[in-house]
């Protein structure tokens, strides 16, 4: 309820600023308009080799005006690197794998390895827990850590349970998965194949409100994850985040 309270709030907010923005750049092109076209003069001197008019006063103070704006910016901005900043949220980084071609899996776990901010949670969820997949959770092993990271082969997913699979074990098995997300630092976890909205799910649910964002690392791309994991917005986990339903199985 807050958020959207505050969400309102910048939107209108925003409006304010930007119908302001308008109303004075329409008010000055009509006033320098209107000053040229009447003439009106202030000061003059004979033969108007020397003159200053409403034109001129109009032009002028439409400097002096960007240039305190400039000011107040250049102040506001000097103030902002001088302030010290703040590495104090706690942030999980979700992959989600399929198939991934392993140079570009290689290349995404060490971008990964590259990231300097603190306390990063590294979750790999691999759509697939047959033979063939093994190869992706040996390159997570490989450039984690085999030491420093955890790993887990799961014969069902949080939707449906494995052959011969009872409630009771399916049930224990995903307190297993979230004991293991919320205990490691990173994680790759295997799971019955249920498409990409069940993988992150996974990622999603396990983490529950354990940490204050989540980013979702894309690997099909080739995308330098440390640039992404920078420059993308983060997915609040709060009031405002849901995890999303599996019903409808994305490619």
């Amino acid at each position: 309820m807050i958020f959207l309270l505050q969400m309102h709030c910048e939107r209108f907010i925003c409006i304010l600023r930007i119908l302001g923005t308008t109303l004075f750049g329409v008010s000055l092109l009509l006033g320098i308009s209107a000053a040229y076209i009447v003439g009106y003069q202030f000061i003059q001197t004979d033969n108007y080799y020397f003159s200053f008019g409403l034109y001129g006063a109009i032009l002028a103070s439409h400097l002096i005006i960007q240039s305190l704006f400039a000011f107040l910016e250049h102040r506001k901005m000097k103030r902002s690197l001088e302030t010290p900043i703040k590495l104090n949220k706690t942030v999980a980084l979700c992959i989600a794998a399929y198939q991934e071609d392993p140079d570009y899996l290689r290349k995404c776990l060490l971008s990964v390895k590259r990231l300097t901010y603190p306390g990063v949670k590294v979750i790999m969820v691999i759509d697939g827990n047959s033979e063939d997949d093994v190869y992706m959770m040996d390159i997570f092993s490989e450039i984690m850590g085999r030491d420093k990271s955890a790993t887990y082969i799961w014969r069902n997913n949080f939707h449906h349970k494995g052959p011969e699979e009872t409630e009771e074990s399916h049930r224990d098995s995903m307190q297993h998965v979230t004991q293991l997300v919320l205990s490691n630092k990173s994680v790759c976890i295997m799971q019955k194949w249920g498409g990409k909205r069940e993988v992150m799910y996974t990622a999603f649910k396990a983490l529950g409100r354990s940490v204050d964002y989540v980013q979702v690392a894309i690997i099909h791309l080739g995308i330098d994850v440390a640039s992404q994991f920078i420059t993308d917005q983060f997915c609040h986990i709060g009031d405002r985040f849901s995890a999303p339903s599996p019903s409808t199985s994305a490619a």
